[in-house]
């Protein structure tokens, strides 16, 4: 397992890889996290494989049952270790997301809108007549 500052520190600066569609830190990736996830991305494939023999509700309940795993697979570098709920993961994001907002606000300037002030309008010839000088 994984200390508590040392989790932080790999979620806010560690080196990201794809992991399953999700980008995860790859110091996440210890030999529990790659095992387990390979035996369940096996049975993912056996449930996948069955599914073209199912019809209607068992195929749906079936579908519904492999996503539910495949999220459990792509939270699993989080799950095992330690953040069995990522409530540390969902805290440091957020606290990463409000430090780039900061950064990110620029300073706004007001602009005024200029327009020209004509004295005559487009069509005034069309409606007036020429206007003399």
């Amino acid at each position: 397992m994984i200390s508590n500052s040392r989790y932080e520190d790999l979620i806010k600066n560690g080196e990201r890889v794809d992991w399953y569609g999700v980008e995860v830190p790859r110091g996440l990736l210890t030999n529990l996290v790659t095992t387990w996830s390979s035996n369940l991305k096996r049975e993912i494939d056996d449930l996948e494989a069955s599914l073209s023999d199912l019809k209607g509700v068992s195929f749906d309940k079936r579908k519904a049952y492999i996503e539910g795993l495949m999220t459990n697979l792509q939270n699993a570098p989080y799950t095992l270790n330690n953040d069995v709920y990522l409530k540390k993961k969902r805290k440091i994001e957020s606290e990463i997301e409000v430090k780039q907002q900061k950064k990110k606000k620029k300073k706004t300037t007001t602009r005024h809108k200029t327009t020209s002030k004509r004295t005559t309008t487009k069509n005034s010839e069309k409606i007036f007549g020429k206007n003399k000088k």
